[in-house]
């Protein structure tokens, strides 16, 4: 079997308790299976996680972060910025009328990818755009912002200017001795003068 049609086979049991979900007036139009799997296909339905930590420390209005993990993981620890609707209420009413709203990137996250990709496929499936997944989930989240880790010595500049970007926006979320309210710019390369040794004098004169 095509892996494409086994992914959505595997997810059509929660895609289909999710639409007996959906309240009779509020459903609209679903796109045909062809549509779906392309869009399954397409790496731009992922956003990485500095991209959405970015955008969460500039309260960006346009981001809409949806955890959809239960109640009580989501009480343990959040990123911060996201709303909890759980996979299982995802299309009630209430929830619909949120995600509904086409001025809002919705990017949905959970612990890894599973959860997420089934709250992505049945908004999908349903109409609702835009719409993302949050690349890695909250685990790659907390290991890439909260952990992040300092870069060896002979590392670029550039992995040096994202740990200062992560570290920077860690400080912005949960506070430090030494708090920081914008992300960290990496510092410009300078190349240090060098003065020119001056010659030794020959000695003598006229």
């Amino acid at each position: 079997m095509n892996k494409r049609y086994l992914i959505l086979a595997l997810l059509s049991v929660a895609i289909g308790a999710g639409m007996l979900l959906m309240p009779e007036n509020s459903r609209v139009k679903e796109i045909n299976p062809d549509q779906l799997l392309n869009a399954i296909d397409d790496p731009s339905r992922f956003l990485s996680t500095d991209l959405i930590t970015d955008r969460l420390v500039k309260k960006d209005p346009s981001l809409l972060l949806i955890d959809v993990r239960p109640a009580a993981q989501f009480k343990t620890f959040a990123i911060p910025g996201a709303v909890n609707i759980p996979l299982d209420s995802l299309l009630t009413e209430s929830s619909i009328e949120m995600i509904g709203k086409k001025e809002l990137d919705k990017v949905f996250c959970s612990n890894s990818d599973l959860m997420s990709d089934q709250a992505w496929i049945l908004s999908k499936r349903s109409g609702f755009e835009p719409i993302f997944v949050l690349e890695g989930g909250v685990n790659k989240w907390f290991n890439d912002i909260v952990e992040a880790k300092e870069p060896a010595a002979f590392e670029s500049s550039e992995m040096l200017a994202l740990y200062q970007f992560r570290k920077a926006a860690s400080q912005h979320f949960f506070g430090s001795p030494e708090v920081k309210s914008e992300v960290a710019v990496a510092p410009k390369k300078t190349t240090p003068v060098q003065k020119k040794p001056v010659e030794a004098s020959t000695g003598g004169g006229c």
